[in-house]
This record gives C-alpha cells, sequence and structure tokens, in this order.
C-alpha cells in the first residue's frame, strides 16, 4: 500500500468518525450525554491546575494499584507456564518410556 493510499483510508476515517460524531449530536440525550461529560472533564482540569499536588499524588496512587495488578497477572501467568512445562515434561517422559 502506498503512502497516498495509507493517507486516504486515514482522512476518509477521521472524516467518517466526524461525521458519525455529529449525526449522533441530533440525539437530545446524547447532546446531554456529552455536555455532561465536557463539563465534568472540564472540572476535574481545573480542579487539578489548582491541586497540583493531588493530580500528583493520584497518579502515584494509580500507578501503585496498576503495577500491582500487572506483577499479580505476570505472577499468574509464569505459573500456568511452569504448569505446562511440567505437563509437558511429563508427557516427554512418559512417550520415552513407552
Amino acid at each position: 500500500m502506498t503512502r497516498m493510499s495509507k493517507e486516504k483510508i486515514i482522512k476518509g476515517m477521521i472524516a467518517g468518525a466526524i461525521v458519525g460524531g455529529l449525526l449522533t449530536l441530533t440525539n437530545r440525550e446524547t447532546r446531554n450525554y456529552v455536555k455532561q461529560g465536557l463539563q465534568q472533564c472540564g472540572n476535574r482540569v481545573s480542579f487539578y491546575m489548582h491541586h497540583p499536588t493531588e493530580a500528583i499524588h493520584q497518579l502515584n496512587v494509580q500507578y501503585d494499584y496498576y503495577s500491582k495488578q500487572v506483577s499479580s497477572s505476570l505472577t499468574a501467568v509464569l505459573e500456568i507456564l511452569n504448569q505446562l512445562q511440567d505437563a509437558t515434561n511429563k508427557l516427554t517422559e512418559r512417550d520415552q518410556d513407552e
């Protein structure tokens, strides 16, 4: 695929997303939902601009939480891989004994 083709695809996708987004805003409930979401986002930005230490604290808390989640998941994956390796070794030994 040429660079020009890729650019056309990306431009088409962006245009489609914009048109689709604008069409959904014809619904009153959707407009209200978007308006509330933008207001909440603006309120949070304003809060964190006035309380930067709270922003840093929240980032640290979230980092700690997600790093523990990733660590826990990796530990579980390693345990499963060890179990698979043990099972594979047992099958290999059984096949060699036969």
